[in-house]
């Protein structure tokens, strides 16, 4: 079967996907990633089933739970193959994308640990319908593209895929040929040629997240620049200034009624010397304080110095092009980049849905929502120029130190001065929040997220959620309900550069505060799971694409589905 060892890395990922865990030291799986990777994800059972385990959610219990309305989920049969495939179900699962050997060329590969050989070659045999082969101190099984290899200890499953010859009607025979050769390097790497002793690798690792990711930026900058040619071959060239040694990483934890996130960014020697050269300064949080409302529902704010991305171009070689497309603007890259401080910040409030109703149809609506932008003048005399030149000029006239629209800008109203330029949803909004007598009014601790912080964003989903009508949902009562008491808020916040990282940070918060978050959402899902396969039968018996369906059927299986979650 062509694509069946496909089918069998599929299987495992979806696997991964119910059965994660953490460790606080550098993963074995690890030892088997080559250091050129460009993506790596990693996946640790044992934590996370202890996890689901105290809300009553075993492995059985959770196939259990699948069967219950679907006796053909695909799920509940990956989940019972993999407690019958010989793989340690408690051990760590690492996936990752790498660039081949050849420009154009990558694989994607999964490592797991093996808890029991003999089961794990009966396992592969009957999914792949192929011969288990024997080769240098392992086994394997060996399809189109595809390799699946194993020892006593250890599963590495590898899919090759070839861009470059993507649209070409020959038959590729380089995976075939290198397939072994590649399995057999990657189960005998040396400890300097894996993932596993690079440092940024080793940093997340010892973090005590649910889930890890670690990600290359010259590595995936690689395989996008590996074709390009003219033009593009010195943006690669230069980009290379840019992506080496920069690394992103992240590790994520499935707490009590929230979800957080760490997250870390290495830049490359020349962008840190940029950072150092122009630090990026704290967000100044009067900009949030003084909107004037009580019904906010969110914000965004960033201060970074803008000479930054003038040094950015630069290091591309691109600073150039773009100053000759302000020529006839009359002012330079550098006057825009000083001109404002980059000081800036977006908040939205009283959000609703109200009727908008056209020719066609008079039911229709839209949602409307209260904002403001707020940016900060830096250099006056650059500004001026900025705003004094044909481009700018033509739509803006100076009235004393005020710059005016020359015409309507539809619904957005738009304030500017040598201090600040702001724009919003009307002009009144506009005019409290410039005169700083109002003070925003945000729940709990959504302020404190922006304090001390170089960006940061806040989003009250509740607020936005209880505002949304339940007929512009068009789902039961059950799932509104289940959708709008799901998710309360998510934030998020980028500190100071230290070192040789920068830290960022994100936290997603459950109206249920007293569940684990992935237990919500696995309970959730399976609910909105349920009701959507019903609804496909429904819609199946309706235009006759299958054995008639009566509707009530497919109405007690919605009933079945937004029936009481596992507890």
């Amino acid at each position: 079967m062509k694509r069946s060892i496909q089918q069998a890395l599929l299987f495992m990922a979806g696997a991964a996907v119910l059965l994660l865990a953490a460790c606080s030291k550098a993963p074995e799986q690890g030892k088997h990633i080559p250091k050129n990777a460009a993506l790596v994800f990693g996946f640790k059972s044992k934590q996370i089933q202890d996890k689901l385990s105290k809300d009553g959610l075993t492995i059985d219990k959770i196939f259990e739970t699948l069967q219950q309305t679907d006796t053909s989920n695909n799920y509940a049969k990956a989940l019972a193959d993999a407690k019958n495939s010989g793989i340690d179900l408690e051990g760590d699962v690492f996936f990752a994308m790498v660039p081949g050997e050849t420009p154009g060329n990558m694989y994607f590969t999964a490592v797991a640990g093996i808890a029991d050989a003999a089961k794990f070659e009966a396992f592969i045999k009957e999914k792949s319908k192929k011969e288990v082969k024997a080769g240098k101190d392992f086994k394997y099984v060996e399809d189109d593209n595809s390799i699946v290899g194993f020892t006593g200890k250890t599963m590495i499953g590898i899919a090759t895929i070839d861009q470059g010859s993507r649209y070409s009607d020959s038959e590729d025979t380089t995976a075939k040929a290198s397939g072994v050769a590649l399995l057999e390097k990657l189960l005998t790497l040396k400890a300097d040629e894996s993932v596993a002793t690079v440092p940024s690798f080793k940093d997340i690792s010892k973090e005590k997240g649910d889930l890890l990711f670690w990600m290359s930026s010259e590595a995936l900058y690689n395989i996008q620049g590996a074709n390009a040619s003219g033009m593009g071959a010195l943006m690669a060239s230069n980009m290379k200034k840019i992506t080496e040694g920069a690394f992103t990483t992240a590790s994520v934890t499935f707490g009590t009624g929230k979800i957080d996130a760490d997250m870390y960014s290495y830049a490359s020697k020349e962008m840190m010397a940029i950072f150092k050269k122009y630090p990026m300064e704290k967000i100044n949080t009067e900009s949030i304080e003084k909107y004037p409302s009580e019904n906010i529902f969110g914000y965004a704010a960033l201060n970074i110095d803008l000479r930054v991305v003038g040094e950015l171009l630069k290091l591309v070689g691109m600073d150039g092009l773009v100053n000759m497309g302000l020529a006839e603007a009359r002012f330079t890259l550098d006057d825009l980049l000083i001109a404002f401080k980059g000081e800036m910040a977006l908040i939205g409030s009283d959000f609703s849905v109200v009727p908008d109703p056209s020719e066609w149809d008079s039911t229709r609506t839209k949602p409307n929502v209260k904002w403001i932008f707020n940016l900060k003048v830096g250099d006056k005399a650059a500004f001026d120029k900025v705003m004094a030149s044909p481009m700018v000029a033509q739509s803006f006239t100076k009235q004393g130190d005020e710059y005016v629209p020359n015409m309507p800008l539809g619904e957005v109203a738009v304030s500017i001065n040598s201090k600040r330029v702001l724009a919003g949803s009307d002009a009144e909004l506009l005019k409290t929040y410039d005169a700083g007598t109002g003070k925003a009014k945000l729940e709990g601790d959504a302020l404190s997220t922006a304090k001390g912080s170089i960006g940061a964003f806040y989003l009250d989903i509740e607020k936005i959620m209880a505002n949304i009508p339940a007929k512009e949902m068009d789902m039961p009562d059950s799932i509104t309900n289940d959708i709008k008491g799901l998710f309360k808020t998510v934030s998020a916040k980028s500190d100071p550069v230290s070192g040789d990282k920068q830290h960022s940070s994100a936290v997603l918060t459950f109206k249920n505060e007293s569940q684990n978050s992935l237990t919500q959402l696995f309970n959730f899902s399976r609910k909105l799971y349920n009701y959507t396969e019903a609804k496909k039968k429904e819609r199946a018996a309706m235009w006759g694409e299958e054995e008639a369906v009566a509707v009530d059927s497919a109405a007690a299986v919605v009933d079945t589905a937004i029936a009481a979650p596992v507890q």
